[in-house]
């Protein structure tokens, strides 16, 4: 089934995790055009789901550790008053059918819907927002009982339905970023440099939705950037 986000020609991609690089992006996309940076409101990007491909290749085991997570993005209520948005990079592509495809292969585990992208010159702190530029595909946090088959299998055989799936790990669960993934991410980001390499450091948050990855690699960095 293909989301109604992926149905036009030509889209808008959105990326805040190695997809921040215009070559990183360009090895999946090699036709992409207009590479630019944006930012997205109303959504947080969490470490709060375990790496599926990684556990599938025996690179981590979550029997093993709790260093096992990757990215998402996901809606966040701001009764709080705080106000939660990120850098991204956006890029046009042209779609057929087959790409289609492997966008989904690719992305098995989230929902990928469109939302709106706005201009760098405000951040969340700021009452006001840069100017929309349009709508783009981005990949969202979903729910167990949205998952295909297949991955319903992987969490069983994976050890993970005990421990939360994939998305329903507790903010308490200690769940960490997995090492080898977020050293690809900052390899990745670094290229870009700027708002949103700074955006990636300050806005981007672990399982337990308070400590930014920054305060994490004050700890981390070593044992990150040598796995």
């Amino acid at each position: 089934i293909i989301p109604p986000a992926l149905e036009a020609t030509k889209v808008t991609l959105l990326g805040y995790g190695a997809l921040l690089s215009e070559s990183s992006s360009r090895l999946t996309f090699p036709d992409l055009t207009n590479f630019r940076y944006a930012r997205v409101k109303h959504l947080r990007r969490v470490f709060s789901h375990p790496h599926i491909f990684l556990l599938e290749e025996g690179l981590v085991s979550a029997e093993d550790t709790l260093h096992l997570a990757s990215l998402s993005a996901e809606k966040v209520n701001e009764e709080s008053g705080k106000h939660f948005s990120f850098v991204v990079s956006a890029f046009d592509v042209i779609l057929n059918d087959e790409q289609r495809k492997n966008f989904i292969r690719r992305e098995p585990e989230y929902e990928i819907t469109s939302v709106p992208f706005y201009e760098l010159n405000n951040k969340a702190e700021t009452e006001g927002w840069g100017k929309e530029l349009g709508h783009g595909v981005i990949c969202l946090a979903s729910k167990d009982t949205d998952l295909n088959s297949d991955l319903q299998t992987k969490i069983n055989k994976l050890h993970l339905k005990e421990r939360g799936g994939i998305w329903n790990w507790s903010h308490e669960s200690g769940l960490l970023p997995a090492d080898i993934y977020l050293r690809h991410c900052i390899l990745a980001v670094q290229k870009g440099g700027g708002e949103a390499y700074d955006s990636f450091l300050h806005e981007t948050y672990l399982a337990d939705r308070k400590t930014t990855l920054d305060k994490y690699l004050e700890k981390y960095r070593d044992k990150v950037m040598n796995s």
